[in-house]
């Protein structure tokens, strides 16, 4: 709910104590289709992980001497003794002929690309040999198949030693999340147990930053940037607020979500999306260095960093975490914390000064009330949901019409959309006092969302024996491209 002093939520009204005629019928209905979706889900997971279960045994396959021995074939009949069979280039080792004779194989036969093939392949034994509980639980239907993409993107190139370890603590936040909330959960973690250090891994990173251009079909093409993440996030955030400045420039009498491109004189209209506004802003600053018109000159990307005070003080090497990413290297941290026009300290709570409630004397929370929750939450509270929470609204999760008061334990961030779907459909709320924000939807199940960075009240003994501090900076300026 926005912080206006007077939104739909709080129109009077007395709370509905009765049960509506036709709710149960109407959660048998959904219920009668829900329920053989989450079975088809599961059969779907146990697919998958039998597809892994035989590709990965294709893997070992071309392993074993005899195998290779067979696919390189008679000598005499492929001329691999012949000296001019390899005038097009060496002849490959053992592993490449076996890797792209194999590919090849399933290529083939599922009616792929050579490529696709060799990479599933790849990811089929990188699951089945080194990521076993992953394995079991997508063959059990606990987790999808896109949760294991994510899991193999985090643990690629990983230490072997470390998987163990990662996969005990991780699979549990798997089995409740997102494919994309997991993976910045499984990144953080990764990095706790990282035997080389976010910073050294990040230098190197920074030395593989480059362009590529990608062709695609219908005269249309993909330029792709890959760069330190902060200075990535700056600029689409930068490409944002100039998409929406063209907007208010241009077409005020327009709906929020288009734009016009027409010219004088009473021409076709042309609607432009957000998409399209952001494409021709990132088209005009890289063609021209301004976008047309000038519009967008002196508009900054703004990004949101929480710096542990040690790492702060150069006293650890514990990351940042950058909203909308995850961890970024200590020395970027305090980079961006020391050019932040604010801070806003985040200590155990008896120590904050932060109000954790204002009760019933005021609708609107206070300032670092609403910048408590926002660094509580990070993102937007509604299922499947990660928009950002700066770019969300606060709603109390009892009504203040209903008696709810304005409290930490009260509060939540919702976009607009699932602010809407909250109050105009029959899902109800229920919050914890970590700030846990529990679902319970048409057909009478219940989905529960933990916040990034639950912080309930801990007790003064408690916060006196783990002083953890952090800082969160706000940046207003782009970082140097």
């Amino acid at each position: 709910m926005a912080t206006s002093n007077a939104t739909p939520e709080d129109a009077p009204g007395e709370p509905d104590t009765a049960r509506p005629v036709g709710v149960d019928a109407t959660s048998a209905a959904i219920a009668a289709i829900i329920d053989p979706l989450i079975d088809n889900a599961r059969q779907m997971s146990a697919i998958h992980a039998e597809r892994a279960r035989l590709l990965a045994e294709l893997h070992r396959l071309g392993e074993q001497p005899a195998i290779i021995a067979g696919l390189r074939g008679d000598p005499v009949e492929t001329g691999a003794n012949d000296p001019n069979t390899h005038a097009h280039g060496p002849a490959w080792d053992d592993v490449e002929l076996a890797e792209r004779t194999l590919a090849t194989e399933v290529a083939g036969a599922l009616r792929l690309h050579s490529t696709t093939a060799r990479m599933m392949i790849f990811n089929a034994a990188h699951l089945v040999e080194k990521l076993p509980l992953f394995h079991q639980a997508l063959a059990q239907g606990r987790i999808s198949w896109a949760h294991v993409l994510r899991m193999q993107d985090v643990t690629t190139g990983a230490p072997a030693d470390v998987l163990p370890a990662l996969e005990a603590a991780v699979l549990p936040k798997a089995e409740k999340l997102t494919a994309t909330q997991f993976g910045r959960v499984a990144a953080r973690e990764l990095d706790r147990l990282h035997p080389v250090s976010l910073q050294e891994r990040a230098d190197v990173g920074a030395t593989l930053r480059r362009v590529v251009l990608q062709p695609d079909v219908d005269g249309m093409a993909w330029l792709n940037a890959y760069l330190k993440a902060d200075e990535a996030q700056a600029g689409y955030d930068r490409l944002i607020r100039i998409a929406k400045s063209l907007n208010d420039a241009d077409t005020a009498d327009q709906p929020a979500d288009w734009t016009t491109d027409g010219g004088e004189g009473g021409g076709e209209v042309v609607l432009r999306t957000m998409d399209q506004r952001r494409a021709d802003a990132f088209r005009d600053l890289l063609l021209d260095g301004e976008c047309a018109g000038g519009l967008g000159r002196g508009i900054r990307g703004t990004v949101h960093v929480t710096v542990p005070v040690l790492t702060l003080m150069g006293k650890s090497f514990e990351p940042g975490m950058l909203e909308g990413y995850g961890p970024i290297d200590p020395e970027t941290a305090r980079r961006l914390a020391g050019t932040a026009p604010r801070w806003d300290r985040i200590l155990t709570h008896p120590e904050t000064g932060c109000m954790l409630s204002v009760g019933r004397d005021s609708y609107t929370p206070p300032a670092d009330m609403k910048r408590y929750t926002e660094i509580r939450d990070q993102t937007c509270q509604g299922i499947g949901c990660n928009r950002t929470a700066t770019k969300s609204e606060i709603d109390h999760t009892i009504p203040w019409n209903k008696g709810g008061p304005t409290a930490v334990g009260n509060l939540v961030h919702l976009c607009k959309a699932c602010h809407r779907l909250k109050h105009q459909s029959s899902f109800s709320t229920r919050q914890s006092p970590t700030g846990a924000l529990s679902w319970t939807s048409p057909s009478g199940k219940t989905y529960t969302r933990e916040p990034a960075n639950p912080i309930g009240p801990p007790t003064p003994s408690v916060a006196a024996a783990h002083p953890a501090e952090s800082v969160r900076a706000a940046r207003d300026e782009a970082p140097p491209f």
